[in-house]
């Protein structure tokens, strides 16, 4: 039997759906896109890495050999704690940030693996908070070329908490952020203690605290 609706409505809800599923698409292709492009940068990034393991081998430069490979083991460190964060959402956008913002140098800290999923917590509110706090920092830094100044976030879960510090080293112009800072904590629904600092007009400092139920 054929449909009772209206051949103008039948139309515009197949084009409806056919709009939907471009709109899809094009969403996939671009998630496609940005993963190349990390991949891409990564993948340059540890060439280089190589590169100057082989230069200082050759060289017979043993001595520089042993600082390298620490620092090496630190970056390794770092990008495994963050890729067990377990959002892939927050994965992904630290892991952009930090290949494609050049004026940011975004570094993120834990003292061991933290799997965010698995905690008491809001895990989508709580990444939207983050991202729109490395936001506030990365519109800070491109507007005034900061691209020397880093931010460094620290996480660390304690029994019954989760602490998120964050520290960037800026000029007088720091004052700026603490206002876009404040109104990001204030547009939070998340149950959280919520501080921001400023020393010396040279340092910003944010720092979240969140309860754990255990």
């Amino acid at each position: 039997m054929g449909s009772n609706r209206p051949f103008n409505e039948e139309c515009f809800s197949n084009q409806s759906d056919n709009g939907a599923l471009l709109m899809g698409d094009e969403r996939e292709s671009d998630q496609d896109l940005r993963l190349i492009r990390l991949f891409n940068h990564y993948r340059h990034d540890w060439m280089n890495e190589i590169q100057l393991i082989f230069g200082y081998v050759k060289l017979r430069k043993y001595d520089k050999l042993e600082s390298l490979m620490q620092t090496i083991k630190v970056k390794v460190q770092r990008e495994s704690n963050i890729s067990k964060l377990g959002v892939p959402e927050l994965i992904v956008y630290i892991f952009s940030v930090q290949a494609e913002v050049k004026e940011l140098k975004l570094e993120v800290e834990m003292e061991h693996e933290i799997h965010l999923n698995e905690l008491s917590i809001d895990c989508k509110e709580l990444t939207r908070l983050l991202i729109a706090v490395i936001e506030v920092f990365k519109e800070h830094a491109v507007v005034h070329h900061e691209h020397e100044n880093g931010l460094l976030l620290k996480l660390t879960q304690t029994v019954g908490k989760l602490t998120i510090d964050g520290h960037y080293p800026c000029d007088k112009t720091g004052n700026q952020l603490l206002p876009a800072l404040e109104r990001v904590g204030l547009q939070s629904v998340m149950n959280m203690t919520w501080k921001t600092n400023q020393w010396d007009g040279h340092s910003i400092g944010v720092s979240i605290e969140l309860l754990l139920n255990i």
